[in-house]
């Protein structure tokens, strides 16, 4: 049987988990008794100094998001830097992972274990393929890119001229979209069928999905929405207990139903069943999206690494950029003006765009080599 070793993290976001999932999911679908998949948490192979950066993540981005443009501007300027002492973190541990299970293939879809993975890799002549997954739609770190990989799978055609134009061999870059895990898909056959399904004169039905922002922030949302439509909302809280609590407190004297939810199992059920998205523009949660059909409108990125993400959206007609939380009330505005055209418009250009059911195509395009191989 062949195997495949993927590098991931845990704590690093919703995304690079997200799109681990979806290609494990992929493979034992398709390949089933052919293909193997192990997954490992590249900071777990690190020393503490490194694998305690994992989870300094999720503080960072909620409290101090410019401290986090400041890092991933660091990694995107000092790549050498990162990479080096990220190899000599993990060598020692990455060496024996390799001599134990063997692997045909690794598969990378974290940004820190490109580089320093291949340097591991050359320092001790192993010859394995090596497969990069870029997890970011559009503002992509240089941290990302490696001449020495044998295929760099690129999210955009706009991500693909940026790493051609940065030195890449465009015969290494293959341009597919961001994968997303089962059931995330559209439930439409046709156009013809998302138009007929299209909810153009029913009660709004609006989606908060928070990743990380503050209650205060959540609950005004919340309250405008009321104040300016006739709507259910449905308010995502993922797995912080901490955030459910405190707009649940919020929401005790509150005279107007909301739908409050902690982790969602089935969050592609709630992006099916409901007419808009607002949302932090993280690549993973827009990918599935999209993939699910639902109008986006963003309620901020975080600086640097997510901040190109919702212009590429407005761009490419597939959500709303926002300079404001205000500004989030006046594009659901435009998106239900004239009997709601824009939100029709919006889910049609998702069900047409390239980037949309790609899991499939991307796990069997690296099928393909290992069989060649």
């Amino acid at each position: 049987m062949n195997k495949i070793l993927i590098i991931s993290s845990e704590y690093t976001g919703h995304g690079h988990k997200s799109v681990h999932t979806a290609m494990v999911q992929g493979f034992e679908k398709f390949y089933k008794g052919k293909i193997e998949c192990k997954v490992i948490n590249g900071f777990e192979l690190a020393d503490k100094k490194i694998s305690s950066l994992e989870k300094l993540y999720n503080p960072y981005v909620k409290y101090f998001p410019d401290m986090w443009a400041t890092l991933f501007l660091l990694s995107d300027k000092n790549v050498n830097f990162f990479n080096k002492n990220i190899s000599k973190s993990i060598e020692k541990e990455f060496v024996k992972l390799l001599d134990d299970y063997d692997p045909n293939l690794i598969l990378s879809v974290h940004p820190l274990f490109n580089g320093s993975i291949l340097n591991i890799l050359e320092k001790h002549d192993y010859k394995i393929r090596f497969y990069t997954l870029i997890t970011d739609i559009i503002s992509i770190s240089h941290i990302w890119l490696d001449s020495r990989a044998d295929k760099i799978i690129s999210p955009s055609y706009e991500g693909t001229n940026f790493i051609i134009e940065n030195g890449i061999n465009k015969e290494k870059v293959v341009t597919f979209g961001m994968p997303v895990r089962e059931n995330f898909s559209s439930i439409y056959s046709n156009i013809e069928d998302l138009r007929k399904h299209t909810n153009l004169d029913g009660k709004l039905r609006i989606l908060l999905l928070n990743n990380s922002e503050k209650s205060s922030r959540i609950y005004y949302i919340i309250k405008k929405l009321h104040e300016k439509y006739d709507c259910d909302i449905n308010v995502v809280c993922g797995r912080s207990k901490k955030i459910y609590k405190s707009i649940k407190r919020k929401l005790e004297n509150y005279n107007k139903e909301v739908n409050l939810i902690g982790y969602a199992e089935e969050l592609f059920k709630l992006f099916h069943n409901n007419d808009i998205l607002i949302t932090r523009c993280g690549s993973l949660s827009v990918a599935e999206a999209i993939n699910c059909i639902i109008p986006i409108v963003s309620m901020g990125a975080l600086p640097g690494q997510e901040e190109g993400t919702p212009i590429y959206l407005e761009e490419n007609n597939l959500g709303c950029n926002t300079i404001s939380t205000n500004d989030i009330f006046n594009k659901i505005d435009m998106l239900i003006a004239n009997g709601r055209e824009k939100l029709l418009k919006i889910r049609e250009s998702q069900f047409n765009y390239y980037g949309r059911d790609v899991r499939e195509k991307i796990v069997k395009y690296i099928a393909c080599d290992i069989e060649n191989k």
